[in-house]
């Protein structure tokens, strides 16, 4: 390409690889820059280097050393390889104020808002708000520009051994000088905070700051090749692409004339994923290594809590706790509504099922009912096959119902679960002689682990065992969706005269999506008994049904990830925000304390299910696909305008390029 040599194309890029290291290095630098010197980062650093060198001088215990060292390392390490990636798979034609003004919004604002209200799921929460906003915003000024995105394939390229090589170069100097820039900016912070207070710095951190200035450059250079390596891998072959003429590798039609054949909206979605293109930051490599930090940030989250949040660390741990049977509960019912179309408002049954599954076993209360005496060093141990059996029982409910309902479809079924979800809460408040009626059933048993303290004041052990029953939850709706079945579901939901006369069997397939989104219901009644330690009629209503509902269709009917934000945000909204606006109110210093005084007697809790209502009104009106919707739900509802139909394998003759194409023929 260019006879300048790698070493000072380095430190001399070219002017359009300027312009690409400016965009990115500005886009990602300041961020991080946030989190490192405004928030908490450099402070986690600090501790992590007097814990291995001065183990006296710190807050950390060892293992909290261990785990707070991982996180950092693998925290730098994505962002720089994130970098290289990113210079590599961009084209360079998004303008710099438009990437950096997404930035702004999606990263920048979540960032500073978690750091103003000191809580993780109030500042989210508040972003579930602007994002929508900012969506209109961006929509009206591009309808007012006349703004036309290019097609998806004008920015495919076909990527030769020269070009390859072009693009490993330009990953690593993006990683070399995000990784000096970085390092200058992190030393100019160093010495202002070393001459505002000198004996704050132990020679520990002198030597970190000489090696961390040489140390960030050398790294940025080696993990802005792995980011390059990243975007190799998902680039158009030259030997299979050549001339934009098709030609089979391993019996496939190329990758180009597949693209071609299907819709713009279809396109668009497939062309994103190549490298390069033009929106680097929404592709599939990308969301690797956001996906890389998010784990690492939630493994870690207990040792990290008290220094990003300060005291209250148990609080906080408790509730992303009840959190995330929230998310549990939105997963179990995105099946039924979100796959198969099912409109379920009884849903709530299932999780008072699977609660009083766990309470009569796995408490006293076993006793009283079949007068046989149990160890309580040893039943706890039950507990882990209790949450198969009593998600097991729900779902065996779940089919016993749907036989003879699911005949009826729209209202009439929204009706009939409706009146499911009120009758179950009943029926347990009236067994009286099993379940205690409105006392309730008290003294439930915590789970049992050698070695782990499980007690409702050590909300750690219920913090990873939520984490894990998530994971699961969310390996199994990827499974299911991506099945057999799941593919029968989404028929279903489309069209299911079209579905029966595929030969797909209505009420089996109706019965199973029951079925499996109670059996995720049962799951989560069986950890919030067990972490409250108590089942109530009084935690089970019809209006907790709507909620899980609300968070399915915020989040994204048929989006996995969706769903699970969706839980997040309307968990947040409803029980931090909207319940905490009377605490905030009686602040004196705050804006709202002046509602108060004006209106007197008024309390913001008798307007609360009012303002919720607006909130999620609000969203529906400027984002009815949800927050992260599904594809086939964005192309429903964002058609280019004058896009034709998108042509499937059975519209065209066996044996073309798009027939192909589309049933892979070898």
């Amino acid at each position: 390409m260019s006879s300048i040599s790698t070493g000072a194309r380095l430190l001399l890029p070219d002017r359009d690889l300027r312009w690409l290291l400016l965009k990115w290095i500005v886009a990602l630098v300041v961020p991080l820059a946030v989190f490192t010197f405004v928030w908490s980062g450099e402070e986690i650093v600090n501790n992590v280097l007097l814990g291995v060198f001065l183990p006296q001088s710190t807050q950390f215990t060892t293992s909290t050393v261990i785990q707070a060292g991982i996180f950092i390392l693998l925290f730098y390490a994505t962002v720089m390889a994130l970098i290289g990636y990113l210079v590599a798979a961009d084209t360079g034609h998004r303008g710099i104020v438009e990437l950096w003004l997404d930035v702004l919004v999606f990263v920048m604002v979540p960032l500073l808002l978690i750091i103003l209200t000191n809580n993780l799921l109030i500042g989210l929460a508040l972003c579930a708000i602007i994002w929508p906003l900012y969506f209109l915003l961006r929509k009206y000024v591009r309808k007012l520009r006349h703004y036309v995105p290019p097609l998806p394939l004008e920015s495919l390229q076909v990527i030769d051994a020269e070009k390859r090589a072009l693009l490993m170069s330009k990953a690593a100097i993006g990683g070399f000088w995000f990784g000096m820039t970085f390092s200058v900016i992190s030393l100019i912070a160093d010495i202002v905070f070393y001459i505002s207070d000198p004996n704050s710095f132990p020679p520990v951190l002198l030597a970190w700051v000489v090696v961390r200035t040489l140390l960030l450059p050398v790294a940025g250079y080696f993990l802005g090749r792995l980011g390059g390596m990243v975007a190799l891998r998902r680039t158009l072959n030259a030997k299979a692409e050549e001339n934009g003429v098709a030609k089979k590798t391993n019996g496939r039609v190329s990758k180009r004339r597949q693209l071609q054949s299907l819709s713009a909206s279809r396109a668009k979605e497939e062309a994103k994923d190549l490298v390069p293109n033009d929106l680097p930051l929404r592709s599939t490599g990308a969301q690797r290594f956001y996906l890389t930090i998010l784990v690492a940030f939630v493994l870690f989250y207990p040792v990290l809590d008290p220094i990003l949040f300060g005291p209250g660390t148990n609080g906080r741990l408790s509730g992303y706790g009840d959190a995330g049977f929230y998310v549990i509960l939105a997963l179990g019912l995105n099946i039924v509504v979100g796959f198969a179309g099912l409109l379920d408002l009884g849903y709530v049954a299932f999780f008072a099922i699977g609660s009083y599954a766990w309470g009569l076993v796995g408490s006293t209360q076993f006793t009283v009912v079949t007068s046989i005496v149990v160890n309580p060093q040893i039943w706890p141990w039950f507990f882990w096959p209790m949450i198969i059996v009593a998600a097991l029982i729900a779902a065996f409910w779940a089919v016993v119902f749907g036989v003879p309902t699911l005949r009826l479809r729209g209202d009439y079924l929204a009706i009939v679960t409706l009146g499911f979800g009120e009758i179950i809460p009943i029926f347990f408040l009236e067994l009286d002689k099993y379940t205690n009626g409105t006392n309730g059933i008290v003294g439930v048993y915590s789970p049992y682990f050698p070695g782990i303290d499980w007690h409702s004041y050590t909300p750690i052990p219920y913090y990873y065992l939520i984490l894990a029953l998530i994971a699961l939850s969310i390996f199994a709706n990827v499974r299911l969706r991506d099945s057999r079945l799941g593919r029968a579901w989404v028929a279903i939901r489309e069209d299911e005269i079209a579905a029966s006369s595929s030969g797909i069997n209505l009420a089996n397939t109706k019965l199973l999506a029951f079925g499996a989104g109670a059996f995720f219901s049962g799951v989560a009644g069986v950890y919030h008994a067990a972490k409250l330690g108590t089942v109530s009629p009084d935690n089970f209503s019809s209006a907790d049904s709507i909620i899980y509902l609300a968070m399915v269709v915020i989040g994204g009917l048929g989006s996995i990830p969706g769903v699970i934000v969706g839980a997040l945000a309307v968990y947040s909204i409803n029980l931090f925000i909207l319940a905490q606006l009377d605490t905030i109110a009686s602040d004196p210093n705050n804006i709202l304390h002046a509602i108060q005084q004006l209106i007197p007697g008024f309390t913001f809790g008798s307007i609360r299910n009012l303002i919720f209502g607006i909130i999620l009104v609000s969203v529906m009106i400027f984002r009815p696909e949800g927050l992260i919707p599904s594809a086939r739900r964005r192309r429903e509802l964002h058609r280019a305008e004058g896009e034709t139909a998108e042509v499937g394998s059975l519209d065209v003759p066996p044996g073309s390029a798009v027939f192909e194409s589309e049933v892979r023929v070898e």
